[in-house]
């Protein structure tokens, strides 16, 4: 018995929601009466925008180095401040900055030397070369610090074309994606009220 109540109380809910809006609503001949007429509404189409179809701008890498990891896609939904790229990058070390300044002093010094050629002797001449070629030859054998930095996304967007692959090497204006804005929401009918 309590099975058929029930039951008989669901039918009686969906029915009388499918026919609740309809006592709402004013006939034509209440209508006519009151002096109002009931809004019309007319239907327009919109069509979604797409990725392609929105403007992106590219993101420069702003780092010197080589592409190490890559941690985006194409279509990738991205916040601002997010890692898009691990990026290697060479520093010189503290010997090749010594070396570096010795090499400044010995080409400075070989340049004087060049300036008073009928004064500076050819030995002294081939000495201050021989040392130039020792330096940059110790230059050569250095090993750089290698050092890692990140770039980010410069703000909340869709990746649209990723241009950076693991192995390249970048330099500051380098762009690495195309980032476009976020998509507007998906509204395939929009309704207008016409008076």
């Amino acid at each position: 018995m309590k099975k058929l109540v029930g039951m008989g109380l669901i039918f009686f809910v969906a029915a009388g929601s499918s026919l609740f809006p309809l006592w709402l609503t004013p006939t034509d001949t209440q209508a006519e009466t009151l002096g109002a007429t009931p809004p019309q509404f007319q239907t327009v189409a919109h069509t979604p925008a797409t990725a392609e179809a929105l403007p992106g701008q590219p993101i420069p890498a702003g780092q010197v180095g080589r592409v190490h990891e890559v941690y985006f896609h194409e279509g990738q939904r991205v916040r601002q401040g997010q890692v898009l790229l691990k990026v290697l990058e060479r520093l010189p070390s503290v010997q090749q900055q010594q070396l570096q300044a010795r090499l400044h002093h010995q080409l400075q010094a070989l340049a004087t030397l060049e300036r008073r050629l009928p004064a500076a002797t050819a030995p002294e001449l081939a000495a201050a070369r021989r040392q130039l070629a020792d330096t940059r030859q110790q230059m050569a054998h250095c090993v750089p610090m290698l050092s890692f930095v990140y770039v980010t996304a410069p703000a909340d967007g869709i990746i649209t074309g990723p241009t950076a692959t693991l192995g390249d090497a970048l330099l500051a204006h380098t762009p690495v994606a195309t980032l476009t804005q976020e998509l507007p929401a998906d509204t395939t009918l929009l309704l207008t009220s016409v008076e």
